[in-house]
């Protein structure tokens, strides 16, 4: 699978042939927090402010992550700020 990164496409595909059909997991890229007030997180990387549609969420109902995604985004109280989609197959 591919990804957009910043206005254009890369190619993502997964070269099984040079680790030996093992899947190797890349460093996240997203390491930024968002927090009520733009400070840092945890992490002490620097965070985002929070803000209304700055993020939007998008789940398949299929993806064995989307429920506990759902549920955080409830617990957590952000349904005022991050709009959902729900796609289908």
């Amino acid at each position: 699978m591919g990804q957009l990164i910043n206005g254009v496409w890369h190619d993502g595909g997964y070269d099984t042939k040079t680790n030996g059909g093992h899947f190797k997991r890349i460093e996240s890229v997203l390491r930024h927090w968002i927090t009520s007030n733009g400070a840092e997180g945890p992490s002490a990387i620097g965070g985002f402010k929070t803000e209304k549609d700055r993020s939007h969420l998008y789940v398949a109902l299929a993806c064995p992550w989307a429920h506990r995604t759902l549920l955080m985004h409830r617990l957590k109280g952000l349904e005022k700020l991050i709009d959902i989609s729900v796609v289908r197959p």
